[in-house]
């Protein structure tokens, strides 16, 4: 496994978070899949303008099956996220050739998508908050 991997697997584990507050919780009925996607900003493109993307991404996410959570994430040079899915087949009817060609088209690379099982998630949030 290399570094990155490694570092963006400790990232999902304390970026999923989906069970109780303050438990684990081992879920082998739903094989629950989360992808990390990294996709490269284009040059010129200010933050504000990924801010505002993201805003306007919110209604179309809200709305694909099998998708349980998205983190969206964004550095000096990349953007992307974590997606929390129902199980692998959601995220890869997804993650169509045709998403991908269009995320391309917009950055100019191919983005990297990495899909990992994640059998078991962490919230340390109280109830309620």
């Amino acid at each position: 496994m290399t570094n990155v991997r490694r570092a963006l697997a400790v990232l999902l584990i304390a970026a999923t978070g989906y069970a109780a507050p303050a438990a684990a919780q081992t879920v082998n009925a739903e094989k629950l899949v989360t992808t990390v996607v990294i996709a490269k900003i284009p040059a010129g493109v200010p933050r504000a303008k990924i801010d505002e993307g993201i805003v306007a991404s919110v209604p179309t996410y809200q709305k694909i099956p099998g998708l349980i959570r998205k983190i969206f994430t964004v550095n000096d040079d990349t953007y992307g996220g974590l997606y929390l899915w129902t199980d692998r087949a959601a995220a890869q009817a997804w993650f169509t050739p045709e998403l991908i060609a269009k995320i391309k088209a917009r950055s100019g690379v191919d983005p990297q998508i990495i899909y990992f099982d994640s059998p078991i998630q962490i919230d340390n949030r109280p109830l309620g908050k």
